[in-house]
């Protein structure tokens, strides 16, 4: 009985830890210091999902086409906090005037990169209807279920204290996913330095 308050103090320290936050589910509010979406980072994490990753082939150049050498790429898994191949399992419209989004469920295939994958079995992306990403769902939508993406994450704080995830998607393939390990242990090899 003497520990009884302790254990309540511990509880009520773990649920104010580890609680859920923020616009995305999956997001992990308070166990660490998050940047503010502005700047680079909104054009790093876009909240965008390439046309090639929904089968649109857009006739790149050799150079544009090669993963490795994309210095955004390597950026992003880089500074992000994760980088994973994940299963697109829900998409759900919501049409209310202003507020008109799509709302993405995801299920994590598997981590390639990245210290803080969104947690949970599943981590939804808010697509705001202003979002770069929006078309494509809107196109797409019926064809997107079951679709795995390779998609890199950073969650960020807002001005009113919560946070939210922001995202890019790309193709999930082997060119893809050999690139973001390449650079993840780049990144490895330089910080250690």
């Amino acid at each position: 009985m003497r520990f009884l308050p302790i254990l309540l103090t511990l509880g009520i320290a773990s649920v104010g830890m580890f609680g859920c936050g923020g616009a995305a589910s999956g997001a992990s509010k308070g166990t660490r210091p998050l940047p503010a979406y502005s700047g680079h980072a909104t054009e790093l994490f876009d909240d965008d999902i390439e046309p090639r990753a929904v089968g649109i082939d857009l006739s790149l150049s050799q150079a544009q086409a090669n993963p490795r050498s994309d210095s955004v790429l390597r950026e992003r898994t880089q500074v992000g906090d994760a980088v994973v191949r994940a299963r697109v399992d829900t998409v759900t419209a919501k049409n209310d005037g202003v507020d008109a989004r799509y709302d993405l469920g995801l299920r994590p295939v598997e981590k390639i990169a990245g210290e803080h994958p969104p947690s949970g079995e599943n981590f939804n992306l808010r697509i705001e209807r202003t979002s770069p990403a929006a078309n494509i769902v809107k196109n797409f939508q019926n064809r997107l279920h079951g679709r795995i993406f390779v998609v890199f994450v950073r969650e960020f704080v807002r001005p009113d204290g919560d946070t939210e995830l922001h995202f890019h998607a790309a193709p999930d393939n082997k060119d893809v996913v050999d690139a973001v390990r390449a650079a993840a242990a780049f990144g490895e090899g330089t910080a250690s330095k």
